[in-house]
């Protein structure tokens, strides 16, 4: 099986886009899918050649180490490679027939994922820098893309963020190149190792991951995520892909660049609590929202701060726990924001209050939305329950494992709400729109996020290499607390959650401005400053 040219796979996209534009709207949509289809096919291939083989490592131009931009694929990118490429030509195939699917909606589709791509298999720190720019701009003309007030609003704080982010990780770039001389990430890191004095990195690190936190949308630097990814008219599949595969860039970029700066610099515990935080306000906040896409879009950042929990608690169990959970996530949040688009549409409404019966009016739909739910709340023999058992497991002894139990009822009271549009009944004016696409494309993320726990073990060993029992997952104890938390989520919502509106009011308005964002992002780089600073006194 011959080396795959790493670069055809990020330029793929755009070739795709940009060759066929001027065909005919027709030619030019069905050429899109069997061009991801390809792409996928190319990804398959990467993973196979990766998980059984050797890591790639290619220089474009086949200029020196050093001096090329390297591209590079491992145990690490290649899944995720893999995952993006599934996401995109599963979510492109179920808005194939949408209204807004134009040439140049779909050109930005693909543009977005060929900077993900970029993103993951660069070997270059100003490569990446490029990249996430150019990702940026994507991904808030996709947001702005109907032009509506709201959207065009949230499109340009979503830029605005992301230029003062993306200022640091310039300052932060440039430092590290004053320090070592290069901008490739092996050589980086051996550098790195080298150096007399190992405060000289504190500076660059604290400015590079204070970007990389806000991509990845951590405490207290999301406030961008619930705007792009509940903006009120992206289309569904924009929701879907920022919240499955593109915020997983900012979690990949924290492995990556944490390793990088090893030698010198270790954030782990900082990012333990980071992440336990993030999670906590994620619930929280997602429990005070009434609009359903926003309900997902704070529990994406919930999800984000377990994930990063599982990555920073510093076992093998843990570790590969939250590798695996952001395959899960991107799965069951992404089949939510689907499911939510085709509600919505549905019901001419984003409220909860206002949605019921969508099991009885769109069972094929509401099926692959219980689906969602039972895989986000880790119910037994569902996906979450395989990725969040392994970070339980890694933590048992650890007073995270306290947090991990608030972290899971909240996840269990804010999913209960959710899941009250899908019983009652429904309005009588509802009169959804049959699609075989959507139920098709619907139903295989649901299938995927149950054969994801059924056949847990083996999936993470297919995808990683360790093999762990998950037996224990679906154990008697396992279900019983799975039980108990969902009766005690219940009664909390009816005899609270539901009876606090007002009070819930508080948060669900509060929206920090600019100038607080500002003040946010600097706090949080003086803190992980400090942090760094403490450790290598």
């Amino acid at each position: 099986m011959g080396e795959w040219p790493l670069h055809l796979l990020v330029l793929g996209p755009l070739l795709l886009g940009a060759v066929t534009y001027f065909l005919p709207r027709r030619a030019y949509q069905w050429g899109m899918g069997v061009g991801n289809g390809v792409l996928t096919m190319a990804a398959l291939h990467l993973f196979i050649q990766v998980r059984w083989g050797v890591p790639l490592r290619q220089q474009l131009a086949d200029w020196p180490q050093g001096v090329a931009i390297p591209l590079v694929a491992d145990t690490i990118s290649a899944p995720l490679v893999l995952l993006t490429a599934l996401f995109f030509t599963c979510t492109y195939l179920f808005a194939a027939r949408a209204g807004y699917m134009d040439k140049t909606f779909i050109f930005l589709f693909l543009l977005l994922e060929a900077a993900i791509f970029g993103v993951l298999l660069s070997g270059d720190l100003f490569n990446i820098y490029v990249i996430l720019e150019l990702g940026m701009i994507g991904i808030a003309i996709l947001i702005m893309y109907r032009q509506d007030k709201q959207s065009v609003y949230d499109g340009m704080v979503y830029i605005m963020m992301n230029f003062i982010g993306m200022a640091f990780m310039m300052l932060g770039i440039a430092y590290i190149y004053r320090i070592t001389g290069v901008l490739d990430l092996t050589l980086i890191h051996e550098r790195l190792a080298a150096l007399d004095d190992p405060r000289a990195a504190m500076i660059p690190f604290a400015l590079i991951m204070t970007a990389v936190a806000m991509k990845a949308a951590l405490w207290p630097l999301f406030s961008w995520l619930p705007r792009a990814h509940g903006a009120p008219s992206a289309p569904a599949i924009v929701s879907a892909v920022l919240s499955g595969v593109q915020v997983k860039v900012g979690v990949y970029l924290l492995i990556r660049l944490s390793t990088v700066f090893l030698p010198v610099v270790n954030a782990q515990a900082f990012f333990l609590v980071v992440g336990f935080v993030t999670s906590t306000v994620g619930f929280m906040l997602a429990i005070a929202q009434k609009d359903i896409k926003l309900i997902l879009a704070y529990h994406t950042i919930s999800q984000v701060g377990l994930i990063v929990m599982g990555l920073n608690l510093g076992t093998p169990e843990a570790y590969w726990g939250g590798m695996y959970h952001i395959i899960n996530h991107a799965l069951f949040k992404g089949l939510l924001f689907l499911t939510a688009g085709v509600i919505i549409e549905a019901y001419g409404t984003r409220a909860y209050s206002e949605i019921r019966g969508v099991l009885r009016r769109m069972p094929v739909i509401g099926i692959a939305a219980l689906a969602g739910v039972l895989g986000i709340t880790g119910a037994p023999f569902f996906n979450g329950s395989i990725s969040k058992y392994f970070i339980s497991l890694g933590a048992a002894g650890n007073p995270a494992e306290l947090g991990l139990y608030l972290i899971n009822f909240g996840t269990m009271l804010s999913f209960v709400k959710y899941g009250t549009i899908l019983f009652g009944r429904p309005p009588e004016n509802v009169r959804p729109r049959a699609d075989p696409f959507v139920s098709a494309i619907a139903l295989l993320f649901g299938l995927a996020i149950l054969a994801g726990g059924v056949l847990g073990g083996p999936t993470v060993a297919l995808l990683y290499g360790p093999e762990y029992a998950v037996r224990g997952a679906f154990s008697p104890g396992k279900v019983a607390i799975f039980a108990a938390t969902l009766g005690v989520a219940i009664a909390s919502y009816r005899w609270g959650v539901s009876r606090w509106d007002a009070w819930l009011a508080n948060i669900r308005v509060f929206k920090p401005n600019f100038n607080q964002i500002t003040v946010l992002i600097t706090l949080f780089f003086a803190g992980l400053l400090a942090y760094t600073a403490w450790m290598n006194a």
